[in-house]
Parts: structure tokens; C-alpha cells; sequence
């Protein structure tokens, strides 16, 4: 019965924001697990044949339409644009020394170079010193082909192949977190792809655990509604890329990829797993594609240059 009722306030989380009510956004970070656990107790009535079954069978059937957000099994086939998207985690330059930075870039050259992006996002992508800063851009230029775009701290970058129109972006009220958005052609339409680092819950940080929680939640929750209201403003089609912090069936996801497509929903394959701590089903880096584009692939990259897995989506443009 517990979870049965765990899981359909779950499946509310997405639609009341954490400021209202952050225990309960807190609760959908569990909905996989939830889900299974409710499950296995409807097996258990079902084969014992109570009436009581009828209970966790509610739950289990609203929470359906959620469940290809963590797990999907479509087949992957090529694409004509490629987006990347990608925590790096400064290249662990907050651990280790500066020799250590110089070889996790150079390690990571080889298979970045396979995957021949047209756009990349990154998060937490610079570091504190100029030849690091040199390293990667030379590589993402010279490799690549890419311009660059930085925005803040710089630890956002958007780097593309055409010309860039226009750049905006905000450092998020009481925090370092930010996004940026920059416009250029895409298969020949304009398109606003916008790149974002909402709030952690810096859990490794002192403290007392239940007040981070509360205030990471809530600052997500903000920061979601300022994107939303950016995208809703945007004269182009959206493509939007980042490290959420959160996972689907959250607050965040919900308000910023409404009536955008979630690309792995639509290609992905899997749990999807994109954060390596934790738990198998954190899903919380996030490739949205505009309507008006298909969403031919979609891969979690099978490497890390972080705590988070890269992930790709490749798209072609529809007719209008």
C-alpha cells in the first residue's frame, strides 16, 4: 500500500514545482524503483489472487506512459546533423594537477574525433589555465571544424560549424549555474540551440543533507521556469541541451521539454543511464529537439570524459 501511494505522488512531481513542495519532487528521483517495487507487489496479489491487487494496479497503469523516459528499445539509424552534448567535468581539473588535465584531454581525443559533430554542448568545460584552454579549443577547431562560443565563467561552450546569428544567456539568481542560446542555420532554417547547467544538490559539500536537497530542488524548479519562458520566446526552432540535475518525471524535465521532443525517448535504447554515481537509472542529461525536426539516432556514448557519459542525437530537418 505504501508504495503503491509513494508511486502515484511520483507521477505528480512533474506538474507542482519544488517551491511548493520539494519532498515531493525528492520522491522523483525514485520512480524506477518505485515502480519495480510496485510491480513485484501486484505480481505477488495477482498470483495469490486478492482483490487487493486492483490497489498497486492504478499506479502501475498511470505510471506507464512514463517508463520509455528511463528505459527504451529503439533501433538506432543514421542521421543527417549530429548534436553532442557533454558534462567534462572541467577534465577533472579540480582533483588532479595540470599534467593530469594535458592527458585526460589528449586521452580523450581519439574517440571524440570518431563522432563528427556538427554542434557540441558542453558543461563544466574549461578549466582555470590558458594552455588547457588552448589544448581543447585547438582540438575542437582543428578536429572538428567548429566555431566557438563560450558563455560564462566560461564553463559553457557551444561550439557549431555555421556562422553564429545571435548569443544570449544568464548566470541563474543565487548561484553559479547559467545557460547561454545561440542562433544559426541548420539545414537550411534557422535554429536556437540552447545549452544549460541547472543546479546540483552538492551533496559532497558540508552541511546538513536535508537543507542541500531542499535547496538544489528549488533552484532547479526556478531555473526550469527561466529556460521555459526563454524557449516559449524563442522566433526559432529549439534544440536544447544540458546536465538537468534531475531525472524525467521531474519538475524541470517536464517544464522545459514540454512539447519538445525527449531524444532518447524517441531513439535511445536502454536505461540510458548518463550520470555514473549512484544508481543505474540516473538519466539526467537531457538532448530536446524541436517538432518541426526527426529525431533519426540517439547514443549515450560508451565513454567518459567525467562523472557523465556524452550523449549524441542525430536529426534531419522536416518539411514545413
Amino acid at each position: 500500500m505504501l508504495l503503491s501511494l509513494l508511486l502515484l505522488l511520483s507521477l505528480l512531481a512533474p506538474y507542482v514545482s519544488a517551491r511548493a513542495s520539494w519532498p515531493l519532487a525528492l520522491l522523483s528521483i525514485g520512480f524506477p524503483w518505485l515502480y519495480g517495487g510496485t510491480l513485484l507487489y501486484f505480481l505477488r496479489l495477482a498470483f495469490l489472487r486478492r482483490r487487493r491487487a486492483m490497489v498497486p494496479l492504478l499506479p502501475l497503469l498511470l505510471g506507464l506512459p512514463n517508463l520509455p523516459s528511463f528505459l527504451n528499445w529503439h533501433q538506432q539509424r543514421p542521421g543527417s546533423f549530429r548534436i553532442l552534448s557533454m558534462n567534462c567535468r572541467y577534465f577533472n581539473a579540480l582533483d588532479e594537477a595540470r599534467s593530469g588535465v594535458h592527458n585526460n584531454i589528449e586521452a580523450s581525443k581519439p574517440w571524440l574525433e570518431g563522432l563528427h559533430p556538427d554542434v557540441v554542448c558542453t558543461q563544466d568545460f574549461s578549466t582555470s589555465h590558458q594552455d588547457e584552454n588552448d589544448q581543447i579549443e585547438n582540438f575542437l577547431k582543428e578536429g572538428f571544424g567548429l566555431r566557438r562560443f563560450i558563455y560564462y565563467l566560461p564553463s559553457m561552450a557551444i561550439y557549431c560549424r555555421p556562422n553564429m546569428v545571435n548569443h544570449h544567456g544568464l548566470i541563474f539568481p543565487s548561484t553559479f549555474n547559467c545557460y547561454c542560446a545561440a542562433d544559426f542555420e541548420l539545414g537550411g532554417r534557422m535554429v536556437r540551440v540552447y545549452n544549460l547547467h541547472l543546479q546540483s544538490y552538492q551533496l559532497g559539500r558540508g552541511g546538513e543533507v536535508f537543507s542541500r536537497l531542499s535547496k538544489g530542488i528549488q533552484l532547479r524548479s526556478e531555473q526550469a521556469e527561466i529556460v521555459a519562458r526563454d524557449i516559449a520566446s524563442s522566433p526559432h526552432p529549439v534544440i536544447v541541451c544540458g546536465d538537468f540535475n534531475d531525472v524525467p518525471n521531474s519538475y524541470p524535465y517536464e517544464t522545459i521539454g514540454k512539447g519538445l521532443q525527449d531524444a532518447f525517448v524517441k531513439r535511445g535504447h536502454g536505461l540510458g543511464r548518463t550520470y555514473s554515481g549512484f544508481s543505474p537509472t540516473l538519466r539526467i542529461d537531457n538532448i530536446f529537439i524541436d517538432k518541426r525536426f526527426e529525431v533519426n539516432q540517439f547514443i549515450r556514448v560508451p565513454k567518459q570524459l567525467s562523472d557523465h557519459f556524452p550523449i549524441i542525437t542525430d536529426i534531419t530537418r522536416l518539411r514545413d
